[in-house]
Formats: structure tokens, sequence, C-alpha cells
């Protein structure tokens, strides 16, 4: 096995900012209706490259749809191509509401399809008006990918609670807030992060832990691989994080200055 660690500082965010930041994004969910498949926001414009396929507007069984075509933006070049290979080329995302409750949960599952390979999952908001738990899964089988690298299985945990309470208080946790698996053929990958109050509680210091290990019958050649290149792949680590944070800061800092109203006149205008 090989553990990688690195520690970042990340701009805060407050917890009551992030409810209202929630309830802004589901306030405007709430506000669409849905016109012969074409799903309106308040302001009459329709909802881009998004279709409601089946069932009753942000109802269980509601299935959502958006096709884009894979080489747009490509020029004459993909133009031709996608003429030649048009049903490899075109990308679907279908989006199917499982249960939409705001006092309880927010459950949806998702496939596309497209010319890289295949993805579904599921997406899990435990107590939208009150985050309590984020949870993610998902498979996806890539295409023109050596065999035993073309299927990943990858899910992720984010407990609201214990993360604020460590970040704020520095409470500790008896476990990571935030865990993730990803799983490839003979390798599995698993990444923690857990942070504490930073200097004069200005910013969070995170610590972010990456575990790789071989799995199967190639496990003792994958784990001997993975010793082999330990510096390579920290550096790799470091460099990945390091950008998550930069991004991370850059966002944030512009966001969390915004109260629940403008939130809301910003979400709408980028739709």
């Amino acid at each position: 096995m090989v553990r990688i660690a690195r520690t970042v500082a990340l701009a805060p965010v407050p917890r009551p900012w992030l409810v209202d930041a929630l309830g802004a994004l589901t306030d405007l969910a709430e506000s669409t209706t849905a016109e012969d498949g074409r799903v309106l926001l308040p302001d009459g414009r329709q909802v881009p490259e998004l279709r409601l396929a089946e069932g009753r507007h942000l109802r269980p069984g509601a299935v959502y749809e958006s096709t884009e075509d894979a080489d747009a933006g490509k020029g004459e070049a993909g133009a031709r191509g996608s003429e030649a290979d048009a049903g490899r080329r075109t990308d679907t995302v279908r989006i199917t509401v499982e249960e939409w409750r705001r006092t309880r949960a927010l459950r949806v599952a998702f496939a596309g399809s497209g010319s890289d390979g295949d993805v579904t999952g599921r997406a899990v908001l435990i107590g939208p008006d009150r985050p309590d738990r984020v949870e993610l899964s998902g498979r996806a089988a890539l295409t023109g990918v050596w065999s035993p690298l073309s299927r990943f299985d990858a899910k992720a945990e984010l407990r609201c609670g214990d993360w604020w309470q460590a970040a704020e208080q520095d409470g500790g946790a008896r476990r990571p807030p935030l865990r993730a698996r990803l799983t490839c053929g003979p390798a599995r990958a698993d990444l923690t992060a857990v942070p504490r109050p930073g200097h004069d509680h200005e910013d969070w210091e995170v610590t972010v832990t990456v575990r790789l290990r071989g799995r199967g019958p190639l496990r003792p050649l994958v784990s001997l691989g993975l010793g082999l290149a330990r510096r390579p792949l920290a550096r790799a680590v470091a460099e990945a994080v390091d950008d998550a944070a930069r991004d991370w800061n850059a966002g944030v800092a512009q966001l969390t200055v915004l109260g629940r109203e403008e939130l809301g006149r910003r979400f709408l205008s980028e739709l």
C-alpha cells in the first residue's frame, strides 16, 4: 500500500451560508414548470438542453433528458465525423428523480452514454433544508481503453455535521467526514479529508490522504509497481490537491459574500 498525504488551506464555507445556497437552488428548481416536455424558468425562458421525457415534473419517476452533439465546436471536420458516426458522437444524459422532499431527502439517479463510454450512478442529499449527509456512487465503462482499466466504480460520502464540527471547533472526528473510494481493475484508491481550524480561525486546514493498493490476483504485482512509482504519484497527488484548493479558494471567495436572494439571481442568470 502507498499512503500519500497533503495539507492545504481552504477558504471556509459557513454552514448557514450553505443552507442558504442549497435553499436558493431548490427554490429555483421548484419555481420551474414543465410544458410539452420543456422545462421553463419563472421568466419564461427554457432551461437549455433539458427536457422532461417521462413522468410529472419533480415527482418520483420523473425522467429528464439532455442530449448534446459531442463534436460541437470541433469545426467542419467534427461535423463531417458526426454525419458519418452520429450514433456514437451524441452524448445523452438521463436523470431520474427518485425522491424530492426538502424536509427529508433529494435522490436522483443518472445515466449517461456517449462516444467515450457509459456512466451510471446515484446522488443523495439527506436533509436539503438542513444538510446532514451527501452520498454519491457511480460506475463507468470507458471505450478505447485497455480492458482492466476500462471499468471504474466510485463512491463518496460527506457527513456535514462532522465536517463543520471538526472544521470550526477542532472537535476531532472518530472517522474522516469526507471519504471516497475508486476501484479500477487491479487497483483501488481510498481518499479521506479531515478539516481543522486554521490560524486565527480564518481558514480551514484540510488534510487529504490518499491510499493506493492492489487488489485481486494481481495485487502483489500492482503493489510493487505502486511502491516503485511512489514519488511521481506523490507529486501528482500534491499537484491535484493544490490545484483543487486554488480553484476552491477563488470560487468560494466570490460566492460566500452573496446572500440567499443574490445567489438565486446569480443561479438564474447563469442558465
